[in-house]
């Protein structure tokens, strides 16, 4: 295991108990770290409360503001925050660059820190009820070293206690609050258990024996204590009912994400089983789609089907592209979910592209952002047109219609494109003319694209509708046949591989062909 960490004076548990995460699944589940690992949990502190713009401006406009001039140190928290800040790849970062030492200076940091110096990136969460789902929460600890937990510690030791462990003699802290009039007030991370562990062993004797191994924050000595290592009941009353498993990759896994969703707080998109978010190829001459996520806070095991189309021609229409690839699957818990693609998506600078989300389960929904304020907080999303749109009543709705209707109050969906620089690319085709040789055939011609290995070919029924590939050729020209009495049309583009990955270039402008 890691050390142990000390918040200090401040309340900032909920960070200690994701970075804890971030350490122990690294070091378990992605074994890219070791016990020596270290990473910052003043970062993670600052940026929850203090958003910056992701370099793709996809999160322009969200923000979770703190008022009446309280610190961010001092303000609290819990895991959904620091879990939506991570989704977005604003850390985590290791801790000889912010030190958490400094708590009491840093007031401010560079904007630099959010996402320049990150060293892991979160891809999924899963949210299990502990009360209900015990195995499957021991199963991911397993997997993934830790789980964090929300429930209340008592400062005066009213329900702390004390222990001989029989597996090893030592002496061990325990706790057990046998109350559930109390509010969570605390989170620390699930480490191990103990089935048999004795109910004799708590100051206030719990229903039954068992407990969980917990690692706390209170201290920088890892120890049997309270402060340190201690054993928490199986029964305790103040126990929330989720656990959360935070699954992370290094930060090499993908070079950018596409996302929309920036706000802290979510809620369940009702009534709705099919949406898409449109983005816009921004960075590399071409980018590779090779993963997307989608958010399901409260739902679990949610059969889905999702469909990418690229070189939309109707920014009012997610599926007025090509459809280039299509994967479908069940989710596991409720949470965020990252999903591979069989293949990557070649996807050329300045095109758009749509990510196109089908859930087969009645009731479930995506998440998507809400805006809230308090006496304490102020979360502000925002949504353009032309990002996020829902599908009802046989059509395409955009968003930011439905926000405006809510004044303001509704941001994107929560769905997210994860890309690669190609580090390559290839030119547009021009000159495509089509006519028509025979009466049941077409022949479509185009000029020379310079490096191109061969060429695609791709029909519709409407200029602007979703056109399908119907054929790939070497050649410049192409024969057709068809017995369509009504107007087709044609488009081409040239490709090449490279490294067994198909690299795509721009579609030639459309022809059409009358019968």
């Amino acid at each position: 295991y890691p050390g142990v960490r000390d918040q200090g004076k401040y309340d900032t548990c909920w960070a200690f108990s994701a970075i804890g995460l971030a350490e122990f699944d690294l070091i378990a589940d992605n074994q890219t770290a070791d016990k020596s690992i270290d990473l910052s949990e003043l970062q993670l502190a600052y940026f929850t409360y203090n958003n910056v713009e992701d370099p793709l401006g996809g999160t322009f406009g969200d923000s979770l503001n703190i008022m009446n001039h309280k610190n961010y140190l001092t303000m609290g928290g819990n895991l959904d925050f620091a879990s939506r800040t991570l989704l977005q790849w604003e850390g985590v970062t290791d801790e000889n660059r912010v030190p958490y030492a400094l708590a009491p200076t840093t007031t401010t940091l560079a904007k630099s820190y959010a996402f320049d110096q990150d060293v892991a990136h979160l891809q999924n969460v899963y949210i299990i009820n502990i009360h209900k789902n015990v195995t499957q929460v021991k199963r991911e600890i397993m997997q993934h070293g830790s789980a964090g937990l929300g429930l209340y510690m008592d400062g005066t030791a009213n329900y702390v206690g004390s222990a001989v462990y029989a597996e090893t003699g030592e002496n061990v802290a325990t706790y057990y609050c046998p109350t559930s009039s109390v509010t969570s007030n605390h989170a620390v991370n699930i480490v191990g258990w103990d089935d048999n562990f004795p109910a004799s062993s708590f100051k206030n004797k719990p229903a039954g024996n068992g407990a969980w191994l917990c690692r706390n924050s209170w201290s920088d000595k890892t120890e049997n204590s309270i402060n340190s290592y201690f054993w928490l009941s199986y029964y305790d009353k103040a126990i929330e009912d989720a656990a959360w498993i935070f699954d992370f990759e290094s930060a090499d896994n993908y070079d950018y994400n596409y996302q929309y969703d920036g706000g802290a707080d979510v809620g369940k998109l009702l009534g709705i089983s099919t949406s898409a978010n449109i983005f816009k190829a921004k960075k590399a001459d071409n980018e590779l789609v090779k993963a997307v996520s989608i958010s399901l806070s409260k739902d679990a095991n949610v059969p889905y089907t999702i469909r990418v189309y690229t070189n939309l021609t109707n920014l009012h229409n997610p599926k007025s592209g090509v459809l280039a690839a299509k994967v479908s699957g069940t989710t596991t818990y409720a949470g965020t979910h990252t999903i591979r693609l069989d293949k990557a998506v070649s996807v050329p600078k300045g095109t758009y592209y749509a990510v196109v989300v089908n859930l087969q389960k009645s009731g479930a929904g995506l998440d998507m952002e809400y805006a809230v304020s308090d006496s304490s907080l102020t979360s502000r999303v925002y949504c353009d047109y032309n990002q996020s749109f829902l599908y009802r009543g046989g059509s395409w709705e955009d968003v930011a219609d439905v926000s405006t209707s809510y004044g303001g109050r509704i941001g994107n969906i929560c769905i997210k494109a994860y890309a690669d620089n190609a580090g390559t690319s290839i030119g547009a085709v021009e000159n495509i003319k089509a006519i028509r040789c025979a009466k049941n055939a077409v022949r479509i011609s185009w000029g020379k694209t310079a490096g191109a290995k061969g060429y695609e070919i791709y029909q519709a029924s409407s200029k602007n509708g979703t056109y399908k590939k119907i054929a790939a050729t070497t050649s410049t020209k192409y024969k057709i046949k068809t017995t369509s009495k009504k107007s087709v049309y044609y488009k081409v583009r040239a490709y090449k591989t490279t490294q067994g990955i198909r690299i795509c270039g721009n579609f030639s402008g459309s022809v059409a062909v009358k019968r």
